[in-house]
């Protein structure tokens, strides 16, 4: 059985704190839902799902960097409530929001105090990164459910006392991890960090887990044929990652100062990747107590007995591990894999982590002052949020652009190429148009256009041939629609230019501005 976690007094105020911190949490997932459209990745999961079966399978194999798990919920979900926008973000905020169960399980098989539970709960619900990720159409959520449920799971293990307990614990541990692995491969990160652990603090518990990870991989070994399989159709895997940059010392900051963030979170490039002051009110409210903890306790865990596992250990470990496994990872293999949106695995460790070290703090007056500078910073940040007049994404403007087409189009009983000069254009216009089931209109993206650059990071998907890929050769036709965004309207640059030196009049165009940009929809005849 597992040890079970001592029971100190409780404050009668820490279960009003405690349904607090559970109703802010489920509020800020829920608050503005629907306040942006889908956007790339959303849509391509969407995508993914209208396929068959079989057919999704291969569909996100060429895909290389995903496994099939998140896609397949998501079929069934969108099977039971259709593809309404709130339907569709219901599924990443119910699973974030699923999320607070193991992590409460997990706070007490630590021995956690009530008053550290419940402030890493209001770190958590407060936290601008965990909000955005609980909002997208995206496998994160997923991905932070089951990884804070094989934690729990893992220190249920680590604490057992005896085989019997511990080899069904054991089983229900791989059961949890077989379910990580094929939400996200960063998951398997977070299956060596707990071998490492284990290797390092218990390590009488070594062997049966080692016996489960060869379990785990030879259920996985299926899905891995299956990318393999398509290897030579998909291309190199430097497609997917080419935003991924190998990172420095500024980068791994940075990670630390996004996650320290209350209710803001970047949602474009446009905007800045955190707010200002956030940076060194993050430093001083988080990583002072937590260097200041770690001096004075984890010399004194490391030499106790780890069985039950020393909570601030077990918390440093699975707070930085990852990070680091991550960082040296992408410097040595030939494609970086740092992400801050991989690293949520991190993510509620990290913050039940600063929770401890807040409240450790031996001075009273030390203590006190943080917690209400936290909670100053934390007002300001809801407060911007709130008067906050979000503008719209440039993103968005392709669905109202191709609602503006089909209205000018409205009269008329033909086809229609509309020409599209990125990827990333070309790919929201035809989900729009297939959304709306208006076959009248075909998309195609042009390519190798001079001096006019493509965001690489976008793509369209492998074996996806709804999409014509052509260049400036293929672009015929008395009458077509092109589609671009620009800072402005200028017949000077391409792809305008493009289009005139072809012989072609321009008529009036649709235009949409967001993020800094202008997005253009605009009908061309041949003179």
């Amino acid at each position: 059985m597992s040890a079970e976690p001592d029971a100190p007094p409780v404050s009668p105020l820490q279960p009003t704190l405690f349904v607090f911190a559970i109703a802010l949490y489920i509020a800020a997932r829920l608050w503005r839902l629907t306040a942006s459209c889908l956007w790339f990745d959303e849509i391509f999961s969407i995508h993914a799902a209208r396929h068959g079966w079989g057919e999704l399978l291969n569909f996100v194999a060429l895909d290389i960097i995903h496994p099939p798990l998140f896609y397949l919920l998501l079929k069934i979900w969108i099977a039971v409530g259709g593809e309404s926008l709130v339907w569709l973000r219901l599924f990443p905020a119910l699973a974030a929001i699923a999320a607070v169960v193991p992590f409460v399980l997990l706070c007490r098989e630590l021995r956690l105090k009530a008053t550290e539970t419940n402030l890493a709960l209001l770190l958590m619900a407060v936290n601008g990164y965990l909000i955005k990720y609980a909002q997208e159409v995206r496998m994160y959520s997923l991905l932070l459910l089951l990884a804070l449920g094989s934690l729990w799971l893992f220190a249920r293990f680590v604490n057992s006392l005896d085989d019997d307990g511990s080899k069904k614990k054991l089983i229900a541990l791989f059961a949890v991890n077989l379910l990580l692995v094929y939400t996200h491969y960063f998951g398997w990160m977070l299956v060596v960090t707990e071998f490492v652990f284990l290797w390092w603090f218990a390590r009488r518990r070594v062997v049966p887990f080692a016996a489960s990870i060869a379990a785990l991989a030879l259920c996985f070994l299926p899905w891995v044929l299956a990318v393999f399989s398509h290897t030579a159709q998909a291309g190199a895997v430097e497609q997917n990652l080419g935003w991924a940059a190998r990172p420095g010392p500024l980068d791994v900051l940075r990670f630390f100062i996004i996650l320290h963030e209350p209710f803001y979170y970047r949602q474009s490039s446009h905007e800045p990747l955190f707010l200002r002051g956030s940076a060194v009110l993050g430093i001083v409210l988080f990583a002072v107590p937590v260097v200041a903890l770690a001096r004075r306790r984890w010399k004194r865990e490391m030499a106790e007995d780890s069985t039950p596992i020393a909570p601030l250990t077990w918390l440093s470990v699975f707070s930085f591990l990852p990070i680091l496994l991550t960082f040296v990872f992408s410097q040595f293999l030939p494609q970086s894999i740092w992400g801050t949106r991989h690293l949520i695995i991190v993510a509620a460790p990290y913050l039940t982590l600063a929770a401890v070290a807040l409240l450790s703090l031996r001075r009273a007056w030390t203590r006190t002052t943080i917690i209400m500078l936290l909670c100053g910073w934390t007002l300001i940040a809801a407060t911007f949020l709130l008067v906050r007049r979000e503008g719209m994404y440039i993103w968005c403007a392709w669905d109202r652009l191709a609602t503006q087409m089909r209205r000018a189009e409205a009269a008329e009983n033909r086809e229609a190429k509309v020409y599209a000069f990125e990827d990333l254009v070309a790919y929201h216009l035809w989900f729009s148009l297939d959304t709306m089931n208006d076959k009248r209109f075909r998309v195609a993206v042009v390519k190798n256009i001079p001096d006019l650059t493509e965001d690489a990071a976008y793509f369209l998907p492998r074996g996806f041939d709804e999409i014509e890929v052509t260049d400036t050769d293929g672009m015929r036709g008395d009458y077509f629609w092109m589609a671009f965004r620009d800072a402005t309207w200028d017949v000077q640059r391409p792809p305008l230019k493009t289009v005139l030196e072809k012989g072609y009049r321009l008529g009036a165009p649709f235009e949409v501005e967001g993020s800094g940009q202008k997005a253009f929809i605009v009908p061309v005849w041949r003179r």
